[in-house]
């Protein structure tokens, strides 16, 4: 027999938060996501004596608490209108549309006029003198240190380090391609930390990272911001479609699947693949991966697209079926690992630890 729907008010909304934590939650700011297009508005149903009735959509609690778990970690309601539609939340596609194309326009401008700026500074005309300019920014990103630096999973020295980011730079922000020898794309997979996939495997499959490693340089047809950005306009809506049918995996269990590779191994970045484990605490890359799935549709790279996230499909009930070991009484636990070796009972506690954490949760963390 199905359930009906509760029916949600507002005030059942404002508890949801609340008991999620957001204990500062307010009517007013649920106003002001209504009016940004985030929150769906209420619909009358009736009167209550002489006070009218407004309610929810089924689920607006659950959209409530997920969009203020995401504003933790931005406030572009651009940024976070994608995300929420990548996770199923229902909003008009057009709407959707215009908010990528935005983010991904201001972006562009963004990195164009750090590129105008490091011209300037240097007397350098900022189109003749492209590649001097590229590399100047590219030796300030390497050599940078603290919150904002890039990562360093690999150790790479310093001029191999800038000399590399330059590349990628014109890579993917320029969709340019520069001619690469194979060592120099050999390093840029250091920089990236996804050059492990060369050698290290999980049991019963070859490294994921195979071929000549210049290969890279194609990727600007699908993969820069400008061919991306085209790609966000010349979608047709089943495209869009099916783009948040793949960018949704990625963007949602990849992240997890990593971190419990991580868990299992006791390796941050086993086989190269750290640099996924916090794809979904950024809630950009909401926005990065419809328009990578979209530009991937336009190259030969979109039956690998769908190879990998047909791979996720099954990762949830597997992390449902991790989640019954925290159900399992401490005894029978430590009766199951009697006669295993003390790896597999590190590796035990380790996912244990992982799922008690909430690591195996799709989504972002809570900042606080």
């Amino acid at each position: 027999m199905a359930v009906e729907p509760r029916v949600l008010q507002r005030d059942d909304l404002l508890r949801a938060a609340t008991s999620a934590g957001f204990s500062t939650m307010t009517e007013r700011r649920l106003e002001d996501f209504r009016h940004d297009g985030l929150m769906p508005r209420p619909v009358r149903v009736g009167n209550d004596g002489r006070r009218p009735v407004w309610v929810y959509p089924p689920g607006s609690d659950h959209r409530l608490v997920r969009l203020l778990r995401w504003r933790e970690h931005t406030q572009d309601t651009d940024v976070l209108r994608v995300v929420l539609w990548i996770e199923g939340f229902p909003f008009a596609l057009d709407a959707v549309r215009a908010s990528a194309t935005a983010v991904m326009d201001n972006l562009s401008h963004d990195l164009e006029q750090l590129l105008q700026t490091e011209a300037s500074r240097q007397g350098l005309d900022p189109a003749a003198d492209r590649d001097t300019v590229v590399g100047a920014v590219a030796a300030t990103m390497a050599a940078m240190r603290g919150k904002n630096a890039l990562p360093r999973p690999i150790r790479v020295p310093a001029g191999e380090r800038a000399t590399a980011v330059a590349h990628l730079l014109q890579i993917f922000v320029l969709g340019t391609q520069p001619a690469l020898a194979e060592s120099e794309a050999e390093t840029i997979e250091k920089v990236l930390g996804v050059s492990p996939g060369r050698r290290q495997r999980m049991e019963g499959t070859e490294p994921w990272l195979a071929g000549p490693a210049s290969l890279l340089v194609g990727a600007a047809d699908f993969v820069s911001l400008p061919r991306m950005t085209e790609a966000l306009a010349d979608a047709t809506e089943a495209e869009w479609e099916e783009a948040r049918s793949l960018a949704a995996p990625f963007f949602l269990q990849l992240p997890v699947f990593t971190r419990a590779v991580a868990a299992m191994t006791g390796k941050k970045n086993f086989a190269g693949m750290g640099g996924h484990t916090e794809l979904d605490s950024e809630p950009l890359f909401a926005v990065l991966l419809i328009a990578f799935v979209l530009g991937a549709r336009r190259a030969d790279w979109y039956g690998n697209v769908e190879a990998l996230t047909d791979s996720l499909a099954s990762w949830p009930a597997l992390v449902g079926e991790m989640k019954q070991v925290l159900d399992m009484p401490q005894h029978e636990l430590d009766h199951n690992l009697v006669g295993h070796g003390p790896e597999m009972q590190a590796r035990t506690q380790r996912i244990i630890q992982v799922l008690l954490d909430g690591e195996l949760d799709p989504g972002p963390r809570s900042v606080r």
